[in-house]
């Protein structure tokens, strides 16, 4: 599969799994830091979070961008 749009899609499927399961604990994060009355953390958390949607934002646009297509097409 090297150099393969398979292998490309399954990579960035890979990441986005990995991105999405970090925005889940990050909303974990903030939630529990708010309960404590820590809004200087809550804040930084949200940052990270934010970085964190950027990326996952960025993987589905190279998706989109014809990561997938390519893969279902060599499939095919």
């Amino acid at each position: 599969y090297k150099g393969s749009p398979s292998l490309d899609a399954g990579l960035v499927g890979a990441a986005q799994a990995v991105e999405h399961y970090e925005i889940a604990r990050y909303g974990t994060l903030i939630a529990w830091a708010k309960s404590l009355g820590k809004e200087d953390v809550v804040q930084l958390l949200n940052a990270t979070l934010d970085e964190e949607k950027a990326t996952d934002e960025a993987l589905t646009t190279l998706g989109e961008g014809g990561v997938n297509d390519r893969a279902v097409a060599e499939a095919a």
